[in-house]
C-alpha cells in the first residue's frame, strides 16, 4: 500500500476524531447540547468512512509470519474497526437524546476515553 494513501486515510480519521472528542468535552464544560450533537454525529460520519475504508479494500495487509509483529495496515484496519464501534455507540447517544432519555449522557462516557485511545493509537501507528 502507498505510505502517502496510508496517512492520508489515517490523519484525515485522526483529526475528524480529534474534533469529535474536542466537541463532546467542551459540551461537558459549556453545557451546550448542540455541540454534544455535533460531536456524536462527527463519530457516526466517522463510522461510515471507516466502514468503507474497511469494505473497499483500500487497505491491503500483507501476509504475516507467525513471529512477525502485526503490520501497520493490520493495525490500521483494527482502529478502523475501532472507529465503527464508537460510531454505532454514539448513534445509539444520538437515539437517546431524541428519545429524551436518562440515559443519554452514557455513550459519551464511554466514546471520550475510547476515543481518545484510538487518538494515540493511530499517532503511535503514524510514527511507524
Amino acid at each position: 500500500m502507498d505510505r502517502q494513501l496510508f496517512l492520508t486515510l489515517t490523519s484525515s480519521s485522526q483529526w475528524a476524531l480529534f474534533l469529535a472528542l474536542a466537541a463532546i468535552i467542551f459540551s461537558w464544560i459549556e453545557r451546550k447540547k448542540w455541540v454534544q450533537i455535533t460531536g456524536q454525529a462527527l463519530f457516526v460520519a466517522l463510522a461510515i468512512f471507516s466502514l468503507w475504508v474497511m469494505e473497499s479494500g483500500i487497505i491491503i495487509v500483507p501476509e504475516v509470519l507467525p513471529d512477525a509483529p502485526a503490520p501497520a495496515e493490520a493495525r490500521a484496519l483494527s482502529f478502523f474497526l475501532g472507529l465503527s464501534i464508537c460510531g454505532v455507540i454514539a448513534l445509539i447517544g444520538l437515539i437517546l437524546h431524541i428519545v429524551k432519555s436518562s440515559w443519554a449522557k452514557i455513550p459519551n462516557l464511554i466514546l471520550v476515553p475510547v476515543g481518545m485511545m484510538l487518538f494515540f493509537m493511530v499517532y503511535n501507528l503514524q510514527r511507524l
